[in-house]
Protein backbone atom coordinates (compact mmCIF):
# COMPACT_ATOMS: atom_id res chain seq x y z
CA UNK A 1 0.00 0.00 0.00
CA UNK A 2 1.80 3.73 -0.62
CA UNK A 3 1.93 5.99 1.26
CA UNK A 4 -1.12 7.84 -0.65
CA UNK A 5 -3.24 5.16 -0.12
CA UNK A 6 -2.42 5.09 4.22
CA UNK A 7 -2.57 8.67 4.29
CA UNK A 8 -6.46 8.82 2.68
CA UNK A 9 -7.29 5.91 4.83
CA UNK A 10 -6.00 7.55 7.54
CA UNK A 11 -8.21 10.73 6.54
CA UNK A 12 -10.93 8.65 6.46
CA UNK A 13 -10.71 7.13 10.00
CA UNK A 14 -10.29 10.58 11.00
CA UNK A 15 -13.42 12.18 9.56
CA UNK A 16 -14.85 8.85 10.38
CA UNK A 17 -13.94 9.71 14.28
CA UNK A 18 -15.32 13.86 13.87
CA UNK A 19 -18.75 12.24 13.28
CA UNK A 20 -18.94 9.81 15.97
CA UNK A 21 -17.59 12.48 18.06
CA UNK A 22 -20.41 14.95 16.63
CA UNK A 23 -22.97 12.00 17.03
CA UNK A 24 -22.40 11.41 20.85
CA UNK A 25 -22.35 15.20 21.57
CA UNK A 26 -25.60 15.35 19.94
CA UNK A 27 -26.72 12.29 21.89
CA UNK A 28 -25.48 13.22 25.05
CA UNK A 29 -27.56 16.75 25.22
CA UNK A 30 -30.12 15.00 24.12
CA UNK A 31 -29.94 12.63 27.47
CA UNK A 32 -29.08 15.65 29.69
CA UNK A 33 -32.56 17.38 27.97
CA UNK A 34 -34.58 14.29 28.62
CA UNK A 35 -33.53 13.70 31.98
CA UNK A 36 -33.76 17.41 33.39
CA UNK A 37 -37.56 17.22 31.64
CA UNK A 38 -38.90 20.04 28.73
CA UNK A 39 -35.83 22.59 28.40
CA UNK A 40 -36.36 26.32 28.73
CA UNK A 41 -35.46 28.18 25.89
CA UNK A 42 -32.00 28.98 28.07
CA UNK A 43 -31.16 25.38 28.52
CA UNK A 44 -31.58 24.65 24.84
CA UNK A 45 -29.56 27.32 23.91
CA UNK A 46 -26.89 26.00 26.32
CA UNK A 47 -27.51 22.54 25.16
CA UNK A 48 -26.26 23.54 21.26
CA UNK A 49 -23.85 25.48 22.86
CA UNK A 50 -22.23 22.64 24.84
CA UNK A 51 -22.61 20.10 21.55
CA UNK A 52 -21.17 22.77 19.09
CA UNK A 53 -17.77 23.31 21.39
CA UNK A 54 -17.53 19.52 21.31
CA UNK A 55 -17.69 18.97 17.25
CA UNK A 56 -15.67 22.28 17.19
CA UNK A 57 -13.48 19.59 19.79
CA UNK A 58 -13.44 16.79 17.45
CA UNK A 59 -13.01 18.75 14.57
CA UNK A 60 -9.70 20.43 16.46
CA UNK A 61 -8.12 17.06 17.27
CA UNK A 62 -9.07 15.71 13.13
CA UNK A 63 -7.23 18.84 12.03
CA UNK A 64 -4.27 18.18 14.20
CA UNK A 65 -4.35 14.31 13.30
CA UNK A 66 -4.72 15.10 9.62
CA UNK A 67 -1.71 17.80 9.65
CA UNK A 68 -4.07 20.44 7.86
CA UNK A 69 -3.26 24.22 7.71
CA UNK A 70 -5.86 26.83 8.12
CA UNK A 71 -6.61 28.55 4.54
CA UNK A 72 -5.84 31.88 5.79
CA UNK A 73 -2.14 30.31 7.39
CA UNK A 74 -1.50 29.11 3.82
CA UNK A 75 -2.47 32.29 2.09
CA UNK A 76 -0.34 34.37 4.18
CA UNK A 77 2.88 31.59 3.55
CA UNK A 78 1.97 31.79 -0.13
CA UNK A 79 2.22 35.97 -0.08
CA UNK A 80 5.65 35.85 1.94
CA UNK A 81 6.92 32.79 -0.57
CA UNK A 82 6.02 35.72 -3.29
CA UNK A 83 7.23 38.61 -1.58
CA UNK A 84 10.70 36.79 -0.67
CA UNK A 85 10.79 35.69 -4.66
CA UNK A 86 10.21 39.30 -5.42
CA UNK A 87 13.00 40.18 -3.58
CA UNK A 88 15.79 37.60 -4.49
CA UNK A 89 14.98 38.61 -8.02
CA UNK A 90 15.55 42.28 -7.26
CA UNK A 91 18.80 41.23 -5.78
CA UNK A 92 19.90 38.81 -8.13
CA UNK A 93 18.79 41.54 -10.51
CA UNK A 94 21.67 43.71 -8.83
CA UNK A 95 24.49 41.02 -9.01
CA UNK A 96 24.59 41.03 -12.46
CA UNK A 97 24.81 44.86 -12.80
CA UNK A 98 28.12 45.28 -9.90
CA UNK A 99 30.85 45.31 -12.00
CA UNK A 100 33.08 42.11 -11.26
CA UNK A 101 36.57 43.37 -10.42
CA UNK A 102 39.46 41.56 -13.23
CA UNK A 103 36.92 40.87 -15.46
Amino acid sequence: MSSEEMRSREGLRAWLGVLDAFKEAIDETIEEIRQRGAPSPERAREAMRRTMQRAQSAMGEARERLDFVPRRDFEALREEVAELRRRVEELEGRSRQIPVEGA
